[in-house]
């Protein structure tokens, strides 16, 4: 199965959990996904270890993503901007699948997102949204 011509948002707050972040950019990108990856500040946010993410890809109109997922912090549920709010509706509000993962759980009510228990659980997230956007 394959993403190819699929495009996907991620998301990342300031603190954000680099497993939760990295596993779906990465295997997303690998199985042919256009990923965009969205951050709570224009500039950039650091990770709870201190590495620094810069936004990366076109952001700015949220029906251009065909799923969205959501990646955790170590200290709680991510401080998401207005702009990546925003984002989690218009996919909710289009049907579009949104996963959250760890601490991210938190947007499920708001955003219908599947929720991923935590970075065990990525392998799983990949299967599911490989499988969802391929068929």
């Amino acid at each position: 199965m394959s993403l190819t011509g699929r495009t996907i948002a991620v998301l990342a707050a300031e603190g954000y959990q680099e497993l939760e972040l990295w596993y779906p950019v990465l295997r997303a990108r690998e199985a042919g996904a256009d990923v965009t990856v969205v951050t709570s500040e224009p500039d950039g946010v650091t990770s709870h270890l201190g590495y620094p993410l810069i936004p990366v890809g076109r952001h700015d109109e949220p029906g251009l993503f065909d799923a969205v997922v959501v990646a955790g912090t170590v200290t709680g549920e991510p401080a998401l901007s207005d702009a990546q709010t925003a984002l989690l509706r218009a996919a909710s509000a289009a049907a579009k699948p949104v996963y959250a993962v760890g601490s991210a759980i938190g947007v499920e009510a708001a955003a219908g997102a599947r929720p991923f228990a935590s970075a065990d659980a990525l392998p799983e997230l990949m299967s599911t949204l490989v499988r969802e956007l391929s068929q």
